[in-house]
C-alpha cells in the first residue's frame, strides 16, 4: 500500500493545483534557505575547529611533554619509557622554546625560537603542507650559517624574504646578579616562510635547528621537553593522561587541545547554539508550509470523500497526507543541502581572497570550510521531524472527514 500512497501524494502535490504555487512557493524558498544555512554555520564552525586543531599539531606536534626541574633525563632513556607506556607512538623529538628579538633594517621584533632536532622534525611535526616559499631546509648552510623558517606575518612586517639574513639578540641572565643581563647576537639565514596556522604564531614564530637555538641562548645541551607524535591526532587526549598518570610529578604533559582548551570548549558551545537559531527558520517554514496544506486538505474535500469512498481508510489518508507534507520536506532538505555546499565553497572563496577571518580575532586568519557527515545528519534528521510534526495536523484534518460531507460540499 506503501507505492500507491505515495503514488498519490505525488500527483495531488504536482499538478495543475500544485501545493508549489503562491504562499507555499515563499515558504518553500524560506524551508530552502533554512536548510542552507544550517549546513554553512556547520560547515564553518566544524572548518574552524579542524583548522586550528590541525595547526596545533603540525607545528607542536600531538603530545608535549615538559621536565619541571631545569635538567632532563637522557632523552632517548624517556623516549623508550614513553612508548613501553605508549606503544602507539611513532615518533619523537626534543625541543625548546627561545624568548628572543629580531632586528632586520634598524626593525626591531620580539621573537619566540623554537628549536627541534633538524633530523626529526619531519617525523614529529608537519610543516612541509605549511611553507610558502624557500626549502625545509634547517642546520646550515654551505657558509656555516644556521637557518630557519619564519612565519609569514614575521616576514612580511620585518620585510624579509627567503634567503635574507636576519639578526637574533638573546637577552642572559648574569650568572652572579639576576637583576643584570647581557646580550648574545647570532645570524640566521630565512630558508622558508611558512603559515604557521595561527595568527600569533605567524607574527612572532621562528623555527630553528636545536643546536642553533642552544647556541644563541646559551644553554649547553639543555632543553624543555619532547615533541610526540601518534598514529592517530584523536588518540593523542587519552595518551597525554596515560602519560601524565604514569610518568608523575616530575613531567607536565599536554596533548594539542590542552593549550586552547577555553577555545574549543566555546566552539563547541558555540556550535549547539547556531544549531538551534538557525534551526528556527527551517521550523518557521515547515509550519508555514502546513497551513497551507491544512487549506489543501479543505480544498479537497471532494477528493478525499472518494478515495474514502472507494475503500481508503483514515489511516491511509493520514498517511497520505503525511507522506505530502514529507515530500515536501525531502525536497527542501535536498535542495537546502545543494544550496549549502555551493555556499560553503563560495564563503572559502571569499573569505581566502577579502580575509574576512581576523586573525587577531580568531586566533586564525584562514578557516578551510568542512562539511562532516554528522552535522549533515544532524540537520536532515531534525528537519524532517519538524516537517512530519508540521504535516500531522493536516494529515488528521483530511482523515477524520466524512465521505458524505465532502461529497456534498464538492
Amino acid at each position: 500500500m506503501k507505492s500507491p500512497l505515495a503514488w498519490i501524494a505525488w500527483k495531488l502535490l504536482f499538478n495543475k493545483r500544485s501545493l508549489l504555487k503562491g504562499s507555499v512557493l515563499f515558504s518553500f524558498v524560506g524551508l530552502v534557505l533554512g536548510v542552507a544555512s544550517l549546513v554553512v554555520s556547520m560547515a564553518v564552525m566544524s572548518g574552524f575547529e579542524s583548522t586550528l586543531q590541525k595547526a596545533m599539531s603540525d607545528v607542536t606536534g600531538h603530545v608535549q611533554i615538559i621536565k619541571r626541574s631545569r635538567v632532563l633525563d637522557n632523552w632517548h632513556e624517556l623516549e623508550d619509557r614513553i612508548r613501553m607506556i605508549e606503544p602507539r607512538l611513532q615518533s619523537s623529538t626534543r625541543f625548546v622554546f627561545v624568548e628572543a628579538l629580531m632586528a632586520k633594517n634598524g626593525e626591531l621584533s620580539t621573537i619566540l625560537i623554537q628549536g627541534v632536532d633538524h633530523d626529526r622534525i619531519h617525523d614529529v611535526l608537519n610543516l612541509g603542507t605549511r611553507m610558502i616559499a624557500g626549502t625545509e631546509t634547517l642546520g646550515l648552510d654551505e657558509k656555516g650559517v644556521p637557518q630557519v623558517f619564519l612565519g609569514k606575518g614575521l616576514a612580511k612586517k620585518m620585510q624579509v624574504n627567503v634567503g635574507d639574513e636576519i639578526k637574533v639578540v638573546v637577552p642572559i641572565a648574569d650568572a652572579l646578579d639576576s637583576s643584570q643581563f647581557k646580550r648574545n647576537i647570532a645570524t640566521f639565514k630565512v630558508s622558508a616562510i611558512m603559515d604557521l596556522g595561527k595568527y600569533d604564531w605567524n607574527e612572532k614564530f621562528i623555527v630553528a635547528d636545536l643546536e642553533s637555538a642552544q647556541k644563541v641562548a646559551m644553554i649547553g645541551d639543555r632543553y624543555t621537553g619532547l615533541l610526540l607524535k601518534f598514529d592517530d591526532i584523536n588518540y593523542a587526549r587519552k595518551a597525554s593522561f596515560n602519560l601524565s598518570q604514569t610518568l608523575g610529578a616530575p613531567y607536565w604533559v599536554r596533548d594539542w587541545r590542552d593549550s586552547n582548551e577555553n577555545l574549543f570548549e566555546a566552539v563547541q558551545m558555540e556550535r549547539i547554539v547556531i544549531f538551534f537559531v538557525v534551526l528556527v527558520i527551517v521550523l518557521v517554514a515547515a509550519f508555514n508550509i502546513a497551513s497551507t496544506l491544512f487549506v489543501s486538505v479543505v480544498q479537497r474535500y471532494p477528493d478525499i470523500a472518494i478515495l474514502k469512498t472507494v475503500g481508503m481508510t483514515e489511516s491511509s489518508v493520514l498517511k497520505l497526507f503525511s507522506i505530502q507534507g514529507l515530500m515536501v520536506g525531502v525536497c527542501g532538505l535536498f535542495l537546502g543541502t545543494v544550496l549549502g555546499f555551493i555556499l560553503s565553497v563560495i564563503f572559502g572563496w571569499i573569505q581566502g581572497s577579502l580575509s574576512l577571518v581576523s586573525g587577531s580575532v580568531y586566533k586564525i586568519d584562514g578557516i578551510d570550510v568542512q562539511i562532516r557527515f554528522v552535522d549533515l545528519s544532524a540537520v536532515w534528521i531534525a528537519t524532517l521531524i519538524i516537517c512530519f510534526i508540521a504535516t500531522l495536523a493536516p494529515a488528521r484534518r483530511g482523515s477524520m472527514l466524512n465521505p458524505v460531507e465532502g461529497l456534498r460540499n464538492g
